[in-house]
C-alpha cells in the first residue's frame, strides 16, 4: 500500500456523480452563452454532453486510482503502476471525446 485511502469506492457510483455534477454546470453555462446570443442551440448541447462524459469519465478514472493506490493486497509499485494506467486511461479517453466533438462541430460547420 502506498497511500491510505481508506475504503475501496464505487466507480460506477462516482462516475455517475461526476457525470450529474459536470452535466449541470456545464448545462447552466451554455445555457447563459445561448441566452446571450454567443453560441447556437446545437453546440451548446454538444458542449454540454461533451462535459457531461468528461465529468464522468475523469471522477471515474480519479477514484479508480485511489482505489488502486490503497489496495493493500498488491505490492506499491504494483499498485503505482495500476493508478497511473488509470489515468492514462482517464486521459486518452477525455482527449478522445474532445477529438470527436470537435471534430463534429468541425464537419457540421463545413455543411
Amino acid at each position: 500500500m502506498v497511500i491510505n485511502t481508506g475504503t475501496s469506492r464505487s466507480i460506477v457510483g462516482h462516475a455517475i456523480s461526476g457525470a450529474i455534477i459536470g452535466g449541470m454546470l456545464s448545462g447552466i453555462y451554455e445555457f447563459s452563452q445561448y441566452k446571450q446570443g454567443n453560441t447556437s442551440k446545437n453546440k451548446a448541447l454538444k458542449s454540454a454532453l461533451k462535459a457531461t462524459l468528461e465529468g464522468g469519465i475523469i471522477t471515474a478514472s480519479g477514484i479508480a486510482a485511489t482505489n488502486a493506490l490503497g489496495n493493500t493486497s498488491k505490492n506499491p509499485l504494483r499498485n503505482t503502476l495500476e493508478a497511473t494506467a488509470c489515468i492514462a486511461l482517464g486521459l486518452a479517453s477525455v482527449y478522445g471525446i474532445s477529438q470527436l466533438i470537435n471534430t463534429k462541430l468541425t464537419s457540421q460547420k463545413e455543411k
